[in-house]
């Protein structure tokens, strides 16, 4: 049970041979028509996942909310998104870049600099930019893909290295436009707290329920945590830990053959009536009826 169900790594995309990549690091693909088959349910991918549509729409899911994504808009998702692809036009052209977490901690990305945008793109996942900024991504793609293809380049870990940062970079700088300007915190600050409890968060939501866990982690009390997480994102950190479990649980009920039963287990749950009576309190649906729906 510790292995989580619908999830997706980039090696295993990798695998099928409709991209180039590395390992369980990177992965890029202007073949998106073909996830169609491999992500045509929600399911979560274990990595960073950015794409742009260049021409024609695609509807894509994210955390089982829709979005219908037209010409010249980006898509990014974080790893603990369950993402699906719906549907695509005839006309549909695009690119996929794909970022293990583990991939950029080893190339040294200063993940605290990216927190200004985790709130924005958690809750806008879709954007539209301009020709100009579409044309300069797809370059940076383009040089991307040649350079994971070359292996006959001695320096090429480090040629990818720095395009995939300038490719962060990049995506940061186009959001910037939109609704921010970068800034950054220091080590023990409340966005450091926060980015420390995200980071918790993904890995231990199904078993851990309670702020208490992700407190002493931290070496922080329950109420201090909850007042930084309520100061940084808005929301406070039960309403986190809720919206994650939720998010899990509706997609499960969605997209799996598991009943409530083995749901409410993977979940931690000490028992189906609980689980069902929290499912209701956050959705106003008790589990079986919302699958029936």
């Amino acid at each position: 049970m510790e292995e989580t169900l619908f999830s997706l790594s980039i090696e295993e995309l990798v695998a099928n041979e409709m991209s180039a990549g590395i390992g369980n690091d990177i992965v890029v693909s202007s073949q998106l028509t073909k996830f169609i088959d491999i992500l045509n349910f929600p399911l979560r991918i274990n990595a960073f996942v950015f794409f742009v549509c260049t021409k024609g729409s695609i509807n894509v899911t994210i955390n089982l909310k829709e979005w219908n994504v037209v010409q010249n808009t980006y898509v990014a998702s974080l790893p603990e998104n369950v993402i699906g692809l719906n549907c695509l036009s005839d006309d549909f052209e695009g690119v996929v870049i794909l970022f293990s977490l583990e991939y950029l901690r080893k190339i040294s990305v200063d993940l605290k600099n990216v927190l200004p945008y985790y709130t924005y793109v958690r809750n806008n996942p879709c954007f539209t930019v301009s020709d100009e900024k579409v044309s300069t991504i797809t370059r940076f793609y383009d040089l991307l893909y040649d350079s994971l293809i070359d292996e006959k380049s001695k320096r090429r870990d480090d040629i990818i290295k720095g395009l995939v940062i300038s490719i962060i970079s990049k995506i940061a700088d186009d959001v910037d436009g939109i609704s921010l300007t970068g800034t950054s915190f220091q080590i023990k600050s409340k966005e450091y707290y926060f980015l420390c409890f995200i980071d918790l968060l993904l890995k231990h939501f199904r078993k851990e329920h309670h702020v208490g866990f992700y407190a002493d982690k931290l070496a922080l009390s329950p109420k201090y945590l909850s007042s930084i997480i309520r100061k940084t994102s808005g929301s406070s950190a039960p309403q986190w830990i809720n919206d994650y479990i939720v998010v899990e649980a509706k997609t499960l009920l969605k997209s799996s053959d598991m009943n409530i039963n083995q749901i409410a287990d993977y979940l931690y749950f000490p028992n189906p009536s609980f689980f069902s009576k929290y499912f209701k309190q956050h959705t106003g649906l008790t589990p079986k009826e919302y699958r029936s729906k």
